[in-house]
This record gives structure tokens, C-alpha cells and sequence, in this order.
């Protein structure tokens, strides 16, 4: 009797154990879930942002919309001041994959080109700017080894809570 008490038993304990590990499983995929959609929404911001900014500067001639939209991306991220003489020779090769875009952007902002003998002309855009600054994400992810919103984070020390 006592064998067949300890087999029951036994067998229940094999159920916690695996009832246990069933709700680790669970649980790490709902974590892994949960932080995969708070990057897309992080991401997904940090996007707008970067993009807005640039569409807002888009709307000047396109001889300084350009360079100025430029400025505006890498002064937002902290990696210059006033120009891009200040990027590292590192970034040049983002500039070569912004610039793109933002004449996109530019082109988006102003879809009418004036004929020199006539009226106005529908002009299309050069490409979809958001499309192009995401295979511009995928590039740098692929070259840089972290995706390129990543440099929108900042760190902020913690500090220490001081009552009065």
C-alpha cells in the first residue's frame, strides 16, 4: 500500500513540476511579447519625431531644406551643435543614407513644380520617405550591429530621493 501511495504521490508532484515549467514557459514568452511591443512603440516614436522634425524644415527652398533637415536629425541625437562638419568621419555614410530622405521629405512638402512657360506641374515624390528611412533602419542595424533608434535613448543617472 505504501508503494502505491508514494508512486501517487509522485505523480502529482510530477504534475506541479511540469504545471510549474509550463507557467515559466508561458510567462517568458508574454515578457518577451511585452518588451518586443514596447520597442515598436518606442521605436515608432522616436521615428515620428525624427521624421517630423525633418518635415518641418522641409518646407524651406530645397538648396537649405536639405543640409538644414540634416542638422536637425543630428542635433536632435546629440552628435553636433551647429553643422555637419562637426560629424565624425564615422557618420559620413549616414549622411549619404539621410540625404536621400530627406529630399524625399522635401519633395513630399512641395509636390508642385512650376514649368518655365506655364502653370504649375505635379511632380512625384522621389521615394516614400518613411520607406526609405526604414531600409535606412535596416542598413544601420545590419552595418552597426543595434538599431539606429537606439541613439535616441539617454541615460539618466539616478539620483537620489532627499526628503525635507
Amino acid at each position: 500500500m505504501s508503494d502505491s501511495v508514494d508512486s501517487l504521490i509522485a505523480r502529482l508532484q510530477a504534475d506541479c513540476t511540469a504545471a510549474e515549467t509550463a507557467e515559466r514557459a508561458v510567462r517568458a514568452e508574454v515578457d518577451a511579447r511585452v518588451k518586443a511591443g514596447e520597442t515598436a512603440r518606442a521605436f515608432a516614436w522616436r521615428r515620428l519625431s525624427a521624421l517630423q522634425d525633418m518635415a518641418r524644415v522641409a518646407v524651406l527652398e530645397r538648396e537649405v531644406a536639405v543640409e538644414r533637415q540634416l542638422v536637425a536629425l543630428f542635433r536632435e541625437i546629440g552628435w553636433i551643435e551647429n553643422d555637419l562638419a562637426e560629424l565624425a568621419e564615422s557618420a559620413r555614410p549616414l549622411v549619404d543614407w539621410l540625404r536621400p530622405i530627406a529630399e524625399a521629405l522635401h519633395a513630399q512638402v512641395h509636390p508642385q513644380a512650376v514649368a518655365a512657360d506655364g502653370p504649375p506641374v505635379e511632380v512625384a515624390p522621389v521615394s516614400d520617405p518613411i520607406a526609405a528611412f526604414r531600409a535606412f533602419e535596416a542598413w544601420y542595424e545590419a552595418e552597426r550591429g543595434q538599431p539606429f533608434l537606439l541613439v535616441f535613448e539617454r541615460y539618466t543617472p539616478p539620483t537620489p530621493l532627499v526628503e525635507f
